[in-house]
């Protein structure tokens, strides 16, 4: 299945907004991570706790890839199965990796603003290798958004403690890794529909992370499971996980990947507004600032022309 940006050099109008309007979904289903996570509370580790959801996010992709593309697209050829092993390990694994490692050497709150720094390396990754151009409003659009997630957080922010330098380093090589995710989605759509796209990353990313816990973070596992937590867990994989990864995969086959990574920054603003629904914390104004300067950052990037017959470089999985 062909669904690339090398087969479709200029994205229509239309669909350019259906495109948007997905990955804006897929950013509210992920904003609801945060939620489900603070509902599980200290019953499990967070490497374990990411592992079981890829691994059910993966399980409920099946009966969708069959239902979608049918039995035969899960046998793809050998270089597709080496380019998603990579997906799972350069997205999947590192960058949960940097993430944690950065959250318990700094702050929640810190690691969150490192991490929101993707969308610059994410427009610098789009123009190295897909050909995207960097313009003038989608850069004001990635500084109004990243400007606009650090107002949100800035007063949670912790002073200086011990490991800080090195927390920062690792949040971040967080926002790097989470911004190759765009890039790994655009090069798999050229050859690959958006569901067996989701499929197979997250399975070699659940992998890749399981042997990775193993192997490096045995220590630190531990979990304690009851029908409430399970059922939670399996509320983390099917929305925040299968259903927004696929959003986002299939509104990334209508767009850039530079507009899509300032869009995904609706992501903090869901889990704020979620957080004051359901468990009542309050909205300070910073957060409301903040939030009002991502979505004109967004807002921009719905305004921006669809792009031109630029020659991008897309290439099938692998290359």
């Amino acid at each position: 299945m062909n669904a690339g940006n090398g087969d479709n050099p200029q994205y229509g109008s239309s669909e350019r907004r259906l495109g948007i309007v997905l990955v804006l979904a897929g950013g509210v289903c992920w904003g609801f991570i945060g939620i489900f996570v603070q509902a599980i509370g200290p019953v499990i580790d967070p490497l374990t706790l990411s592992i079981m959801r890829l691994a059910a996010a993966s399980a409920f992709m099946v009966p969708v890839v069959i239902y979608q593309d049918g039995i035969k697209s899960f046998f793809i050829p050998k270089k597709s199965l080496r380019f998603f092993a990579l997906f799972g390990l350069g997205y999947w694994t590192l960058y949960q990796m940097c993430y944690f490692s950065a959250i318990q050497m700094t702050s929640a709150s810190v690691a969150v603003i490192l991490l929101y720094t993707a969308p610059f390396f994410i427009i610098v990754l789009a123009r190295l290798f897909l050909g995207e151009r960097i313009t003038g409003r989608k850069s004001m659009a990635a500084v109004l958004g990243v400007a606009g997630v650090w107002v949100m957080f800035m007063s949670w922010t912790s002073g200086s403690a011990p490991g800080m330098t090195l927390g920062g380093i690792f949040g971040l090589a967080a926002g790097f890794f989470f911004a190759t995710y765009f890039i790994y989605v655009k090069k798999a759509l050229v050859s690959s529909s958006p569901f067996i796209t989701a499929f197979y990353s997250m399975s070699f990313g659940c992998v890749f992370l399981t042997v990775t816990t193993l192997l490096f973070f045995r220590d630190r596992i531990y979990y304690q499971l009851d029908a409430r937590t399970v059922m939670l867990i399996i509320g983390l994989a099917f929305v925040s996980t299968t259903l927004g990864g696929t959003l986002n995969i299939m509104g990334m086959k209508r767009m850039e990947a530079g507009e899509a990574g300032v869009l995904g920054l609706v992501e903090p603003i869901t889990t704020l507004i979620a957080s004051r629904l359901i468990f009542g914390d309050v909205l300070g104004g910073r957060q409301v600032m903040g939030a009002l300067l991502v979505l004109t950052g967004a807002y921009l990037v719905y305004k921006q022309p669809a792009p031109s017959t630029d020659k991008t470089a897309d290439g099938p999985p692998g290359r």
